[in-house]
């Protein structure tokens, strides 16, 4: 009787033996500690995708095909709703899913595939799979190269608003004055010529090609836009500067000097030396001055559909810029229909104040 107790005691403690071994075995995954993701744009606005590549393993007693999932942490954000909900991240593994292997290992790539308002938040990823403990690992999403600015785009975008803008400029209606007849020609009354001192739309457009160049020089730009190469917006900020400082001379040259005649207050005629514009002049320096001022505006459009910000944000600064190029576009259209419309003929004596032509 007590060889038979002793066998089962036996027998019991293997089956127990057995159990431990194989409750330690088991799914297991190797990699960084907490993997960052780069998550880039594969052609969907509102999802993107991002590469994770780790090693498997089942050190269990039988083959398994492990089942691969993703969750978000929540932050008490905005975005919780959309980013913790189940099925809010897609862990897709390239390839055909297989078995593994008793004591196998295998090096995989998981897809991650996450809405875009959930960029910048940690996550798990689980590896799990029947009758055995699941194994898991963290990872922090991060915002890759999603794709590189338009800066094409907007260049062609503030030439042609621009061309508009002038165009408005010298149409023969009655809107903020009419511009005189033969206008391209006539001689501007006018007293001041333009200077780039004088000027403080061209003032304002440098000093933001030079905070521009200064923001992209010292990294401040390399959070916001990760993965973006900021070369390309170094050139086109210069580029648009460039075009800002030559309106001055544009208007130089459709000028001559001469001693035109002038009248003052009292009727009496006399004559100053002084630079003679023309409206033709004005008007081309006036396109210069906006593509300047509307590629810098429609540069930072471009850059802000490849911030790493949330829509709201975004949202709020495409408006600060459209109010602003709205703003520039009607004062200039204001000032130049104003210098091209001939002087009241109501009898009254015009001031002898000066007239300028300067944006």
């Amino acid at each position: 009787m007590a060889g038979v107790l002793g066998g089962v005691a036996l027998a019991l403690g293997m089956l127990t033996a057995l159990a431990t071994a194989a409750a330690d075995g088991g799914l297991s995954i190797t990699g960084p500690e907490s993997a960052k993701v780069e998550l880039d744009d594969h052609g969907k606005r509102d999802h993107l995708h991002g590469p994770l590549p780790l090693v498997i393993s089942n050190s269990g007693p039988a083959s398994v095909t492990p089942v691969i999932a993703a969750y978000l942490d929540a932050t008490g954000g905005e975005n919780d709703q959309v980013c913790t909900r189940t099925g809010a991240v897609m862990a897709l593994q390239t390839g055909q899913a297989k078995a593994l292997g008793v004591n196998e290992a295998r090096a995989v790539v998981i897809d991650l595939v996450v809405p875009e308002e959930c960029v910048g938040r940690e996550g798990t990823l689980v590896l799990s799979a029947s009758n055995t403990p699941p194994a898991t690992t963290r990872f922090t999403l991060t915002r890759g190269a999603e794709r590189e600015p338009e800066y094409t785009a907007a260049l062609m975008a503030a030439a042609a608003l621009a061309l508009i803008v002038c165009f408005l400029m010298i149409v023969p209606a009655n809107f903020f004055g009419k511009p005189q007849k033969g206008w391209e020609e006539k001689p501007l009354d006018i007293d001041s010529p333009w200077s780039v001192k004088d000027s403080w739309l061209t003032n304002i457009t440098a000093l933001g090609a030079l905070l521009g160049t200064v923001l992209s020089t010292t990294g401040f730009l390399a959070d916001w836009l990760p993965g973006v190469s900021l070369s390309q917006f170094l050139g086109m900020n210069l580029l648009y500067g460039g075009v800002i400082l030559f309106a001055p001379i544009v208007y130089s040259a459709s000028c001559y000097w001469g001693w035109p005649e002038q009248e003052d207050e009292k009727g009496n005629v006399s004559r100053r030396f002084k630079p003679v514009a023309h409206g033709w002049g004005l008007v081309v320096a006036a396109y210069a001055t906006l593509f300047g001022v509307f590629g810098q505006l429609a540069t930072i459009v471009v850059l802000i559909v490849s911030a790493a910000a949330d829509q709201g944000t975004k949202w709020t600064l495409y408006v600060l810029v459209a109010v602003a190029a709205a703003f520039v576009g009607l004062y200039s259209l204001r000032f130049v229909r104003g210098v091209l419309a001939p002087r009241p003929e109501d009898g009254i004596t015009p001031s002898a104040g000066q007239r300028s032509a300067v944006l």
